[in-house]
């Protein structure tokens, strides 16, 4: 005899297994790609944000390829072919994904099956249109600069600080349309970090961040700015960092041994070009004021001690400096959430943090205030 208890029990198994397979399949994205022009090769997809990181590749036959795979939720990826130097970066989720291009613009490829490609697609024409607006001043700066010139006139250099500050205020009016038009897209933390974080603005961050529903506070990138807001604020006006990291002679160096003095924690590298044309500016700062109370301590991001300690002895960096020689993955720098160099903190005598990030004349403008 059949028990009604027993089919219930089938009944019951069956409806779990299928819930199971339902969540199973939701995270499944099968994306179906057709470059005209591009034959046979190898496709790339990438995407480094994912947790775990994804990265996967496939054979290009007649110009399409296909790839398959788990992602538990939006992520912006970069997709590449053998031979092409362009790109196409783009939001995968999961889905039916098509892209459609060709190999002379991969990176103006068409994508579709992706509501969060779509509203990134939004965000890129406004943003491009924006961008746009800088070649001319950068072109225009570079004519008056060149022919031995070592600076602009004050007049030109006027015409490009406002200019750039007009293009400042065009993008953070345009990221706050956005998040507001899209509250709860992951795209919007992902603009907020690539505008505001990789280019620091933590006033901007902040304010954006606060428009953001708590669907886009708690995505992959939502989160990723919850986390720099923490590291950050280890380093934000009236905090009290500390360290220890070893110097070039292999001895450590503690960050607190040295209150009692102004000290500038200066995070570069021997590789970084921005770096290396403000330091001769530290070096004029350093001259002027460490005999009055000033020192500097330089974290370098470098991964080989030759170049590091070449880099010192050319540009004449004659203060502290210390490194794990890890780079990015160094613990300081993680510590600390460096996502840029130059990055720079000045810390008072009492070992709080007075001003980040001073460059050119701010840096002994500040100094002169302190150390007059």
């Amino acid at each position: 005899m059949f028990s009604i208890k027993k089919l219930l029990g089938t009944i019951s198994f069956a409806s779990i297994s299928l819930f199971s397979l339902a969540q199973k399949n939701k995270n499944i994205f099968h994306i179906s790609g057709k470059i005209e022009g591009f034959k046979t090769g190898k496709a790339y997809l990438s995407c480094s944000d994912a947790d775990p990181e994804l990265s996967d590749s496939v054979l290009v036959k007649d110009g399409k390829f296909s790839f398959t795979g788990k992602i538990t939720e939006p992520v912006f990826c970069t997709l590449r072919l053998d031979t092409l130097r362009s790109r196409l970066g783009f939001f995968l989720e999961p889905g039916s994904i098509t892209i459609a291009g060709n190999s002379n613009e991969l990176h103006k490829s068409n994508v579709t099956g992706s509501n969060s490609q779509n509203q990134w697609k939004e965000w890129s024409a406004t943003w491009s249109a924006i961008a746009q607006q800088a070649g001319p001043m950068y072109k225009r700066l570079d004519s008056v600069t060149e022919k031995g010139k070592v600076k602009a006139s004050p007049e030109d250099r006027k015409v490009f600080d406002d200019g750039m500050a007009s293009l400042s205020a065009q993008t953070k009016t345009a990221v706050i349309a956005f998040i507001n038009k899209y509250p709860a897209s992951p795209v919007g933390p992902f603009i907020l970090i690539d505008r505001f974080i990789n280019y620091p603005d933590p006033a901007m961050l902040a304010t954006g961040f606060a428009l953001e529903s708590n669907v886009a506070k708690n995505s992959l990138y939502g989160k990723k700015i919850t986390n720099y807001q923490y590291v950050a604020a280890r380093t934000g006006i009236g905090a009290m960092p500390d360290f220890e990291v070893t110097d070039t002679a292999g001895k450590p160096l503690k960050l607190s041994s040295l209150r009692g003095k102004y000290v500038l924690v200066d995070f570069w590298a021997s590789w970084c070009g921005p770096c290396r044309k403000e330091n001769p500016n530290v070096v004029k700062a350093y001259q002027a004021y460490h005999d009055k109370g000033f020192e500097i301590v330089g974290v370098s991001l470098d991964t080989k001690k030759d170049q590091w300690l070449k880099a010192i002895a050319k540009d004449g960096l004659a203060w502290s400096h210390v490194s794990d020689l890890k780079g990015w993955e160094g613990g300081i720098v993680k510590e600390f959430g460096i996502k840029v160099v130059p990055t720079s903190f000045l810390l008072d005598k009492e070992g709080k943090v007075i001003a980040n990030n001073l460059r050119e004349e701010a840096l002994p403008k500040k100094l002169s205030s302190l150390l007059h």
